[in-house]
């Protein structure tokens, strides 16, 4: 039993790596179809690019009502550093068919921690090379990370101006498209789909806020949607492999 809840284990971890691939929406007010300033993707994708890769860190969180009906992650929030590369966080998710909660991940210093009780408390035990995922410690890397996927995002199309955010005071804009398979495999060399439908929304200031992936993530299982909130930029937090 404790080998399966391990395998199981591995099978979480590699989902939660694949977090800042999936993206999601805010409870909004729609106004019209909308670009600001009349902007394209192309110019609107660069600068949400731009602000993602000279940030200091992020603060994350994501959900998924899917059941893809294999281990999966379900929840997570978390904050990733960029320099130097560092990622702490705490997951839910589904393990030899129970569910699971809060349990935390590290990585840092290009080793990946995982703290279960099928694991006998944090472990290295388990690297990205072994569980076909990233390390998330280098999602945002410019050229592996997730902006690599909006610069390479297909057929991106504006849609609605919506107001959400604190007091819904904030306007966000939407655009749709297609995420490539290829710049999804930079961040989950497992994930099998060709394609995958993408819904971006970014703030009146050029950052991505939410984003939405639908496809399939992982193999022998059912298309998921997942969703991410992109809570807070210029984040400062010093990140240390667990004692």
């Amino acid at each position: 039993m404790t080998s399966l809840l391990r395998r199981r284990t591995t099978r979480l971890a590699a989902a939660t790596l694949t977090a800042l691939v999936a993206a999601g929406s805010l409870t909004a007010c729609s106004g019209d179809d909308d670009s600001p300033g009349g902007a394209s993707w192309s110019d609107a994708g660069k600068k949400a690019k731009e602000l993602l890769d000279g940030t200091s860190g992020i603060e994350v969180t994501l959900s998924t009502g899917d059941d893809p009906g294999v281990d999966y992650l379900s929840a997570a929030s978390g904050t990733i550093v960029a320099d130097p590369p560092a990622f702490e966080g705490d997951v839910n998710g589904k393990v030899a068919g129970f569910s699971v909660s809060g349990v935390p991940v590290i990585s840092v210093d290009g080793t990946l921690w995982i703290n279960h009780i099928a694991l006998g408390g944090w472990s290295d035990r388990f690297q990205p090379e072994d569980l076909c995922a990233p390390d998330p410690a280098k999602l945002l890397d410019p050229s592996v990370g997730v902006s690599s996927v909006l610069t390479s995002s297909t057929d991106v199309e504006a849609g609605k101006s919506e107001r959400g955010g604190k007091d819904n005071k904030e306007v966000f804009h939407t655009w749709s498209g297609t995420a490539t398979g290829d710049s999804i495999r930079k961040i989950l060399p497992c994930a099998e789909g060709d394609d995958f439908d993408a819904t971006y929304r970014l703030d009146d200031d050029g950052y991505l806020r939410t984003a939405r992936l639908t496809g399939t993530f992982f193999p022998d299982s059912e298309p998921v949607t997942y969703t991410i909130d992109v809570t807070e930029y210029d984040v400062e937090k010093d990140i240390s492999a667990p004692e």
